[in-house]
Order: structure tokens, then C-alpha cells, then sequence
């Protein structure tokens, strides 16, 4: 291995640059990988995927922007050649390979082919992706932050204050639990890198096919409350236009989407951040705005300590779970982090900054509408007409926009599934060099057949993308109710991913490093998975969401 101090830069700088490891350039890199790693673990993604569309239109070679005061020693996994970093190679060093303690190992995520050690003040720790803890706490409270927050106050009103309470920290603290768990099977298992591939290596293809297939159930699913929120939004404001006729624009806006590549929807996503963010903040204007309930936080509307109806408890529990869907894409955000071994400071970050302020908007719009509560506390705002005249439309704005930039994202991961199986999702070919080596591109001396096969693809890729949009227009249809959605899929997904398949993969891949009480203990929580998630998915069919 060799280090030598800094690094080359390679294009220009600006105040973008500024900040070394956190400066915007590489938030924005950090920000972009985030999105990609969103449905990952599905089927086989073809190259040009791999190779154009996972491309921030900010990024920077690798270790850009690093402090200059750093000393960077890089080492090449694939061919084992140590890449000289820094300023005219001042200084060369060579470490025998095991001096590097294994439990500090981490390799890569697939996309990256390189390893370095940062040597800073006289302390070596190892830098194993690119993101630093605040871009990995920024891109799993963005994962964790997602619209199932706009259902809380609804499962407060059916749960009570009591119970409502202690199931949301439950659900927060096993969740955060089950998160880590993740990361220490990643530590040990080294050859890892998603969740997909967690599940093969715990029950082989079938147990990845099982749960590739729950992942597309959560997407498909996650469309659908998306295209509610819109709906049921711009239903309110504009009356005189059916929700078919809503379900059917926004599912146009979502074919049009679909043909931007990842760049661009990963920054119409950030834009959705601040969507959220100015959703909570709206709430409290509207709760201070006015002084007579319902509606209003300066007088309270009666709330209830204890549950409605106990059946409406185990409602509850999908609502509860919901938030907290985002373990699918956590094993991605551990490779991708600098320093591995911060993971856990990370996810304590970010399930707490996640959880204080979802707890914050329940409370709030349960003391402004108590047992009024709808399944989307939207609906409360823009129903209520002693709030000032410019709410309605602005929270319209606000919630087709965060549909609409978050539909994409989650659509991309089925249709390259979609595609992939229809055998059109390569629009760059493979070609063959003389020494056997396979490459991508469109270099000039592809042949007419081969352009017009990529032509043709092309071509078949938008009507097949015609296709899926109608097909999901007609599923939309079937279904009218947010809160419905939400529940099941808090329920049968989110208890399944989040809670007992993390439990059962650890508790197979740790067995013998485990007490007799952890194992004990572990099954426990694998059976309180699974009899939640079925409790809670029968509750979220029969039962009526409006009580």
C-alpha cells in the first residue's frame, strides 16, 4: 500500500468544493447514491444503469475534496495494485495486508473498486465508501421521513394517549435495533452488500425471491398511497374534477418522470424534503391561527388516554410500523459511509431526529382535532375553512409536488424488474474486445444491426412504460382510502422487513455467538413479528378507517 498527503484535484474548484468530505458537491454525491440504492436489491440491474444512470451531475472522483491536511492510503481491491494518492507522491509507505485488523474490514458496495485509510492527527481509521455520518443521517431521515408521518395523529386518536405512546417508542427502538443488526451481519460477512443479498446467504434463491417480492408488494403499495395523497388533496380543492380524472393525471406526470434519468429525479426528491419539512411547519401556523376548535392549539379538543375500541388498536400497529419502512435501503448506506464503524452513532442520529419530530406532528394535530382526526391529517387542514384562504391551495401545492417526486423514485426500482424480464432494459450493449474483455458504450465501430437494436429497445422501453402506467392507473382505482393503505402496508411489509426477517437473519448468522437467553429472546421477537404483522394486516382489510 502507499499514502502519500492530499489529493489530486482533478477539475476546477468552487464554494461547492468547500467543506472537504461534508461540502455540498459531496452531499449532493452522497444524496444521489441514496436514491439509487432504492429498490436495489431487486432483480439484476442491467450495466447502463450501473454505468449512466447512477451519475450525480456533481460528481467527483473518488476521495475529491478531502481535507488537505489528510494522508490517504488507497487500495485497489480488484487487481490488488496500490493507487499513489496525493501531492508528487511525496511519501511511500508499504503495510503488510493483515496489519489492518479484520473486524475494521469493509468493503465496498459494488459500484466502487477501491479502499482507503485516512491518517489524521496520528490516527488511522479506514475509509470504506464515500459519505460522511451527517450525509448518512440526512439520507436515512429523508428514507425514514416519508408521507405514513401524515397518519400518526389518526393512530393516536384509535390507540389513546397511553398505548399510542409506548407502541410508537417500540416501534422506534426495535427498529433502530433491527437497523444495526443489519450493519453487524454486514461486518461480518464482508462479500455482502444489500439486503437482497442477506436473505440469500440466510435461505438461498428462494428466500432472496420471497423477499424481492415483498420489496415490489412495498413499492407497489408505496405508489399507491403516493397517488392517494394527491388525489385526495386536490379533491379538496378542486371538487369538480373526479379523483379518476386526479388518479389519471398524476399517473401521466409519473410516465413523463419515468423517462428522466436518476440525476434529475434524485434533486426533484431533495426539493420533496423541504416539502415535508414546510408540511409540519404549516400545521402549526394553521393550530395557531385561529382560537376556537376544532383545529386550533390555543383550545384543545377533547382527546381520549386509553383506545377507542380495541380492535382499533391492532389498527394501529401497521400505522405505528409505517414510518419506519426504510430497512431496505440501510445495509446500502452502511457500505456507502467512510467510516463503517460510526453506523451505529448514525442510525441513533437518525431514528431519533425521525422520531421526535413525527411524535411532535402527532401531538400537535391530536390536540387540534382529537377524535376528528382523518387518516391524513391534510385532510383536516384543507377541510377546515376558518384557516386563512391561502392553506388549501398551498398544501395542494405542496402534496402534489411531494408525490410527484417521490412517484418516480419508487416507480424505478419496478420498472427496471419490469423491463429487465421483458429483456429491454439494456440500452447500451456489451461488446467484446479482442483480449476478451467486456465493455460498455456505443463505440464507432458498432455496426447498423446493433444501433438499431438499441433503437429498438428504446423504442419498446416507452411503450412499455405506457403500459405499466395503465396498469397501475387501474390498480389505483380499485383502492380510495390513505389511511387503509398505509396500515397494510405498515403491517405486512413494514413488520416483515423491519422487525422478523432482520431478527431471523441475525439470529441464523450469529447462532453460536449467542446466549441461550439472546436466542430465547430472539424468538420472542420473532413471533411478536409475526403475529403483529397478521393481527395488523386483518385489521387493516376488514375494518372500516373512518370511525
Amino acid at each position: 500500500m502507499s499514502f502519500n498527503p492530499g489529493s489530486p484535484k482533478s477539475r476546477r474548484t468552487s464554494f461547492l468544493d468547500i467543506g472537504g468530505p461534508n461540502s455540498l458537491n459531496n452531499f449532493a454525491n452522497s444524496y444521489t447514491r441514496a436514491q439509487s440504492y432504492i429498490g436495489s436489491t431487486l432483480l439484476e440491474q442491467s450495466p447502463s444503469l450501473l454505468v449512466s444512470d447512477d451519475v450525480s451531475p456533481n460528481t467527483s472522483p473518488y476521495l475529491e475534496g478531502q481535507d488537505e491536511g489528510e494522508i490517504t492510503i488507497d487500495y485497489r481491491l480488484d487487481d490488488n495494485q496500490p493507487i499513489p494518492q496525493g501531492y508528487n507522491h511525496i511519501r511511500t509507505f508499504h503495510f503488510p495486508e493483515q496489519e489492518i485488523p479484520p473486524s475494521e474490514v469493509s468493503p465496498l458496495i459494488r459500484r466502487r473498486s477501491s479502499l482507503a485509510i485516512s491518517i489524521k492527527s496520528g490516527e488511522a481509521t479506514l475509509i470504506s465508501g464515500n459519505s460522511t455520518v451527517p450525509q448518512t443521517v440526512f439520507n436515512s431521515v429523508n428514507t425514514l421521513m416519508g408521507i405514513a408521518m401524515l397518519s400518526l395523529p389518526y393512530a393516536f386518536k384509535v390507540s389513546g394517549w397511553i398505548l399510542g405512546s409506548i407502541i410508537f417508542l417500540i416501534s422506534a427502538i426495535i427498529t433502530n435495533k433491527t437497523a444495526k443488526l443489519l450493519g453487524k451481519i454486514l461486518a461480518k460477512h464482508p462479500e455482502l452488500n444489500t439486503y437482497g443479498d442477506i436473505a440469500f446467504i440466510f435461505g438461498g434463491k428462494s428466500v432472496a425471491v420471497v423477499v424481492t417480492i415483498i420489496f415490489l408488494i412495498d413499492m407497489i403499495g408505496a405508489m399507491l398511497s403516493l397517488i392517494l395523497l394527491f388525489t385526495d388533496s386536490f379533491s379538496i380543492l378542486l371538487p369538480q374534477i373526479s379523483k379518476s380524472a386526479l388518479k389519471a393525471i398524476v399517473v401521466s406526470v409519473l410516465f413523463i418522470l419515468s423517462l428522466f434519468p436518476l440525476s434529475i429525479l434524485s434533486m426533484l426528491s431533495l426539493l420533496g424534503i423541504t416539502c415535508t419539512l414546510t408540511v409540519i411547519i404549516i400545521v402549526i401556523i394553521c393550530g395557531l391561527s385561529i382560537t376556537q376548535s376544532p383545529g386550533s392549539l390555543w383550545d384543545p379538543v377533547p382527546t381520549s388516554l386509553w383506545p377507542l375500541r380495541y380492535d382499533y388498536l391492532i389498527l394501529s400497529l401497521g400505522l405505528f410500523m409505517a414510518p419506519w419502512g426504510g430497512h431496505p435501503v440501510f445495509p446500502e448506506l452502511y457500505r456507502d459511509m467512510r467510516h463503517p464503524i460510526k453506523y451505529n452513532k448514525s442510525t441513533n442520529i437518525s431514528f431519533t431526529t425521525s422520531f421526535l419530530l413525527e411524535l411532535g406532528l402527532s401531538i400537535i394535530g391530536l390536540i387540534m382535532y382529537g377524535s376528528q382526526c382523518q387518516d391524513s391529517i391534510i385532510k383536516n387542514l384543507m377541510l377546515n375553512n376558518q384557516y386563512p384562504k391561502w392553506i388549501n391551495p398551498t398544501l395542494s401545492f405542496l402534496m402534489g409536488f411531494l408525490s410527484l417526486s417521490k412517484l418516480p423514485l419508487v416507480a424505478k426500482p419496478i420498472i427496471t424488474v419490469y423491463e429487465n424480464l421483458l429483456g429491454i432494459n439494456d440500452d447500451l450493449l456489451l461488446i467484446k474486445q479482442s483480449d476478451g474483455e467486456l465493455i460498455t458504450g456505443i463505440p464507432s465501430h458498432v455496426t447498423r444491426s446493433n444501433a438499431s437494436i438499441i433503437m429498438f429497445r428504446r423504442i419498446s422501453r416507452i411503450f412499455s412504460r405506457i403500459i405499466f402506467c395503465i396498469g397501475l392507473l387501474v390498480v389505483s382505482l380499485a383502492f380510495s382510502t390513505f389511511g387503509k393503505v398505509v396500515s397494510f402496508l405498515g403491517a405486512a411489509i413494514c413488520f416483515t422487513i423491519c422487525m422478523t426477517l432482520p431478527l431471523m437473519f441475525y439470529l441464523k448468522l450469529f447462532y453460536y455467538e449467542l446466549t441461550t437467553l439472546q436466542r430465547l429472546l430472539f424468538m420472542v421477537g420473532i413471533l411478536i413479528g409475526i403475529s403483529s404483522s397478521i393481527m395488523g394486516t386483518y385489521a387493516a382489510i376488514t375494518l372500516d378507517i373512518n370511525i
